[in-house]
């Protein structure tokens, strides 16, 4: 019997692997990426002249920066709740729905204010509630390729990216900052035929041995978002005859149900978040202003294009170095994030002392590098440390701690420009940001040595 299972769950899993219609979930993810937050990154670039012209505040675009950090972990929670009811393919659309709305209403602020609901709210949950839908699916489907196929996902986005600010900077010529709005509301449509994408022709994942001998299947959604809990399904039954009446009680259930708290237990666990959590803020909210700073500087659209297109396709080659690089040798990921972070601060500092376009490009193109490497060795860091059974929850808090980070200091930061009228203090700020993971780390690497 036991052989029989065992032949059995290879052959699924050798099926799932061969079946041709995980790379249509790949292609779906792809779209699904661009079309959703391939604007982001030139934000500065799309918003310049709007925030100049209604004498917008650049405390409320890094606010609704803030606020997505925090929606997009949000988001997460909210589709492992509702895929109790419904499949991870309708989550997905309504995420979708979400995106959609958030991004259309865009299209009528009067200024950035107002940015904190429809990108930040809208936008943040939709994305929220769309990404663990793509990663899941992909999961479903490749079991022994997962790695390669994500890499490659992962590279093509990349470079579709690298040329986004190049459209971007036509569309603004082209049609003014309303026009461009609305052609990006109208790309992010997009997520929709990528959503639809996202569904699994075998009709469910290999039993595990104590489910095929009971003649028992397990809930694909269960399946997709927690692979390796076998026994989630009586777990749940349990839960639900325990569940909580109370209002206050039932919140307490669904967030220790869903938030796994106690691995916050661990000292090491909660010191990785947090240096962790202020590196991710200092990096997606230097990239946010960076174009603002370069037109500070006296670039023009086509050099400042030019720069976030550096900077993007550097990302790439990044992420195919440190791919070539982990295949030959093991790599200590916790170290090279440091290291990285190490590297950052002192690009970021340099940045701010050079104005000639050659320079500066040659920095950012540092600084996408970089900004890769941390980006890759981000969740491994946290794979590493936690039991593979814990990660899913670990991730979830670490995101978590990412937007509150967020939601604290972004409004900082954007104050600091407002008050100096100048970015470049708002920017020495964002590069202090790194030293709370260089000195926690450091501090625990030595007590660590020490015992």
């Amino acid at each position: 019997m036991d052989k029989h299972v065992e032949n059995v769950t290879n052959s699924v899993k050798h099926n799932v692997d061969n079946d041709r219609w995980g790379y249509v979930v790949c292609f779906g993810t792809i779209i699904c990426f661009i079309a959703g937050i391939g604007h982001v990154n030139s934000f500065g670039l799309i918003y310049n002249d709007f925030i100049t012209s209604t004498n917008s505040t650049a405390k409320s675009l890094t606010s609704a920066h803030g606020v997505f950090a925090i929606m997009l972990a949000i988001g997460g929670i909210i589709l492992n709740i509702i895929s109790k009811r419904v499949s991870l393919q309708i989550g997905g659309f309504i995420g979708a729905i979400l995106l959609s709305l958030g991004s259309f209403f865009t299209i009528f602020i009067t200024n950035t204010a107002q940015l904190p609901f429809t990108f930040g709210t809208l936008q943040g949950i939709g994305f929220g509630m769309i990404v663990p839908v793509c990663y899941s699916t992909l999961n479903f489907y490749f079991v022994r390729k997962r790695t390669t196929v994500m890499s490659m996902c992962k590279a093509i986005q990349g470079v579709i990216l690298m040329w986004y600010p190049q459209l971007i900077k036509i569309i603004l010529s082209s049609y003014g900052f309303r026009g461009t709005l609305l052609i990006i509301s109208g790309i992010t449509l997009h997520t929709f035929p990528g959503v639809l994408a996202m569904r699994t022709q075998i009709g469910k994942k290999p039993e595990n041995k104590t489910n095929i001998e009971s003649g028992k299947t397990r809930d694909e959604n269960v399946d997709l978002l927690n692979e390796n809990e076998s026994n989630r399904k009586v777990e749940s039954e349990n839960d639900k005859k325990e569940e909580p009446k109370s209002i206050i009680s039932k919140l307490g259930f669904i967030v220790q149900n869903y938030l796994n708290l106690r691995i916050l237990k661990d000292p090491v666990y909660c010191n990785i978040c947090i240096g962790q959590s202020f590196v991710n803020f200092s990096d997606v909210t230097f990239f946010v202003l960076q174009p603002m700073l370069l037109f500070q500087y006296g670039y023009s659209k086509t050099e400042v294009a030019m720069c976030i297109s550096i900077c993007a396709g550097a990302d790439v080659t990044g992420r195919f170095v440190l791919a070539a690089v982990s295949s030959f040798t093991h790599i200590n990921v916790r170290l090279i994030f440091y290291v990285t972070t190490c590297l950052t601060l002192l690009s970021r500092i340099a940045i701010l002392q050079v104005r000639q376009f050659v320079w500066v490009a040659i920095v950012t193109g540092i600084l996408g590098v970089l900004r890769a490497w941390l980006h890759v060795a981000s969740p491994l860091v946290i794979s590493n440390h936690v039991p593979h059974k814990d990660f899913p929850a670990a991730y979830a808090l670490l995101l978590l701690s990412v937007g509150l980070v967020n939601v604290a200091f972004a409004p900082a930061i954007g104050m600091l420009k407002d008050e100096y009228q100048d970015y470049i203090p708002a920017f020495y700020a964002l590069a202090v940001c790194c030293l709370p993971c260089l000195f926690c780390w450091a501090i625990e690497f030595s007590i660590r040595r020490k015992w």
